[in-house]
């Protein structure tokens, strides 16, 4: 017999710890998995010399702008830079232009997806106009996404009134339902307060942690009334985890963090200003150890990058002029790594939150590592050290707000569907 690819002398993620087992690839799947002496034979062959082969990652959480910001990201470069990164699969946000809130822009973003070298879902966005549509659109998106407050992108959905049709019609349909979690009311109050200066810092209070609060609250009754399977999307404050955390006995929510909640803080929008923009904003030290400790003892059930690109210029304006995100599908698992290396997750922990968590969620039935399931794959090295550098980043923004930082463990190759994009 012979194979596509074959991956030898590598320390595999199977079945819950690393195995000295070698797998063989055919047409896309794998066909074999068993020591390298008995897999049949390739006249490709991929020497891992001991790097570790996890099951493709998933970043459940990104904005490819495309179509309509194509300057700042498109699907050619933000799905080379998720390779770059070891992501196997994305899952694209709603707040294109247009926004994919209708059957047909769906079908037009799949069709300009097409370019990308990882695979990937797209969310359907859920505004007041579209509500009785959900059905229709159900068929054609992997999950929905609701705006509670204005983000980028102008989708806003905070009547409750609404809101509460959007949850039912959504229940109906089986999606998971996906909500940006921050209170407009609040929000508008207390930006009015802070916007009278421009110190970057005050960004930070104009969007505070009740905020989040409260629209979980008011997620979260809603979810427990309309039965819906409700995902709270970039945790970022210990409240709002510890509501969620209450809510798991009852209901059926998930939540997410990422990166830049883990490894910033709101200190650093007095460091590094506009670039550390993002909704919502970096919180406290105390909130950063409650995230953690979420991830420890499984409160949060998948890391995301939220990767949020936004060109330089437009990133250097003014606090209130400037946009709210960052860059983060390329760095995401580098920063994870070389947190296993200092022993604060394990790796058992960090497969569950980026591949297991996300698989299961959101019904990614190719997934894993077993025969039969479609070759996706993310190789890595434990001790190879990196510095991250603006210069080296494939994302069209072409910068990262850890430019400078230095670690340890990082992705070395990415395989999709068989095909090795990334090496």
């Amino acid at each position: 017999m012979t194979v596509d690819l074959i991956i030898k002398n590598c320390k595999l993620w199977y079945r819950e710890k690393t195995l000295a087992f070698g797998l063989a690839v055919d047409e896309g799947k794998i066909v074999s998995i068993s020591k390298d002496v008995r897999l049949p034979r390739s006249d490709e062959k991929m020497n891992c010399k001991g790097r570790i082969v996890l099951p493709g990652l998933i970043d459940v959480h990104v904005h490819f702008r495309e179509p309509g910001f194509t300057w700042k990201e498109n699907w050619s470069t933000g799905s080379k830079a998720a390779a770059h990164g070891g992501i196997t699969h994305v899952m694209d946000m709603p707040n294109t232009d247009p926004p994919t809130t209708t059957v047909r822009n769906l079908i037009e973003k799949k069709e300009l997806a097409k370019k990308s070298v990882v695979n990937f879902g797209l969310y359907a966005g859920v505004v007041e106009g579209n509500i009785d549509s959900i059905k229709d659109i159900a068929n054609h998106c992997d999950a929905f996404k609701i705006y509670m407050s204005e983000s980028t992108g102008g989708l806003k959905l905070d009547d409750n009134a609404l809101l509460m049709k959007a949850f039912s019609n959504i229940s109906k349909t089986n999606k998971v339902i996906c909500v940006h979690a921050e209170n407009q009311a609040m929000n508008e109050r207390y930006l009015r307060i802070h916007r009278k200066s421009s110190d970057p810092f005050e960004y930070a209070l104009a969007r505070p942690i009740e905020s989040e609060v409260i629209a979980i609250k008011d997620a979260i009754k809603m979810a427990r009334q309309t039965k819906v399977k409700l995902h709270v999307c970039h945790v970022s404050s210990k409240k709002g985890l510890d509501l969620i955390k209450k809510s798991k006995k009852d209901i059926d929510i998930t939540c997410e963090t990422c990166p830049h909640y883990l490894f910033m803080t709101q200190d650093d929008l007095k460091k590094i200003g506009t670039l550390a923009k993002i909704n919502p904003p970096p919180r406290t030290k105390e909130d950063q150890l409650a995230l953690w400790k979420g991830i420890s003892n499984g409160t949060i059930d998948i890391l995301a990058s939220d990767h949020a690109p936004h060109t330089m210029e437009e990133k250097l304006q003014d606090i209130w002029l400037a946009p709210a995100g960052v860059p983060g599908v390329e760095t995401t698992l580098q920063l994870m790594l070389n947190a296993v290396n200092r022993r604060m997750i394990g790796l058992e922990r960090l497969v569950k939150l980026m591949h297991k968590t996300p698989v299961k969620r959101f019904g990614l039935i190719d997934y894993g590592i077993e025969v039969g399931k479609n070759a996706n794959l993310t190789i890595i090295d434990l001790k190879k050290e990196w510095k991250i550098s603006n210069d080296d980043l494939l994302t069209k923004c072409g910068w990262s707000p850890y430019d400078g930082w230095k670690g340890k463990g990082m992705p070395v190759a990415t395989i999709v569907n068989g095909n090795v994009v990334f090496e």
